[in-house]
């Protein structure tokens, strides 16, 4: 696989969900849970980050798989089409077999394990199939939910980091490193 080569996570069947690639159809929804109150605090975005076209185009990457350093997938209630979150691999260095994880599900799904399954169905496919090697998930200090799905699928705290200007806040960094293991679900 080259490293300039756009790639799409193939169909993956979970218990309560599946992943599959997203589709025009999802872009309202993908704008919705990007700007949702509930969500927003916890993405780290670009300074700009949500001015219309910065969403436009992050978008775009994250429907139409245009970003060879990332791999964008949605997550659905199995059997149904309504996209209820993303799961994702982002700065993704494919000779290093490196990527930070990346996830959001819209909070009216919050509590279902959704998430969770979708994190593990994503760092098996990579770690299987794409050869990751590390895999590294942040989330603010307060975000015990994100830190409940990285810990469950076996990411481990690796360093604690304050954010400048934050009036205190800071950033949890995990870490998951390959073992030729295959992760539970």
């Amino acid at each position: 696989m080259s490293p300039y080569e756009t790639l799409k996570l193939p169909h993956q069947n979970g218990t309560a969900i599946e992943l599959r690639p997203m589709s025009s159809e999802d872009a309202r929804t993908l704008r919705m849970l990007l700007s949702h109150p509930q969500v927003k605090p916890h993405i780290v975005m670009r300074p700009g980050g949500s001015q219309p076209a910065f969403m436009d185009k992050l978008i775009n990457r994250m429907l139409y798989a245009i970003d060879p350093s990332a791999l964008h997938t949605g997550i659905y209630r199995r059997g149904q089409q309504e996209l209820v979150g993303t799961v994702s691999l982002q700065n993704w260095n494919r000779q290093e077999g490196r990527a930070i994880l990346g996830y959001m599900v819209d909070p009216k799904w919050w509590g279902h394990g959704y998430a969770t399954e979708a994190v593990g169905l994503l760092l098996n496919y990579g770690f299987q199939e794409l050869g990751l090697k590390v895999v590294e998930g942040r989330c603010r200090g307060d975000n015990t939910g994100s830190e409940r799905v990285m810990l469950k699928n076996g990411l481990q705290l690796e360093r604690t980091v304050p954010i400048v200007a934050s009036g205190g806040d800071v950033m949890k960094v995990f870490r998951l490193c390959y073992t030729n293991e295959i992760m539970p679900l």
